[in-house]
């Protein structure tokens, strides 16, 4: 019967199953209609490489946040924070990287990055490799 409520509840639950598959694999930012500058600033992340891996990386380093040291999830600023540590809070650091603008970033194994200038004694003294 056209223009039954049966008709309608399942032409709704037909939308709403198209529109849950037509957002598989969109940041949740963008399925949620965040503003614009959140999604911007995740696509300015110019980090592409991921975690290094630890079979090439075996090193552990425990340096302290000199102050709140945000953890990123790659080596620039504009990359998603992750987490962060308070003033004082003990880092273990594994390798580092230097990026495009000249700054070194620790690496934090199963966390992410946090710029060695949040660090005291300046992140780890290994190279990370990739």
């Amino acid at each position: 019967m056209p223009g039954s409520t049966l008709t309608y509840v399942r032409t709704a639950v037909a939308a709403l199953s198209l529109a849950a598959v037509g957002t598989l694999g969109v940041p949740a930012a963008v399925a949620a209609g965040a503003a614009p500058e959140a999604v911007t600033a995740a696509q300015a992340c110019p980090w592409d490489r991921g975690a290094p891996p630890s079979n090439l990386n075996p090193y552990s380093t425990t340096d302290r946040a000199a102050d709140t040291a945000p953890v990123r999830m790659g080596p620039y600023g504009d990359c998603t924070k992750v987490t962060s540590y308070s003033a004082g809070t003990s880092v273990p650091v594994n390798c580092y990287v230097t990026n495009s603008y000249g700054n070194t970033w620790s690496y934090v194994r199963g966390s992410g990055w946090v710029w060695d200038a949040h660090l005291s004694n300046g992140g780890s003294p290994h190279p990370c490799r990739f």
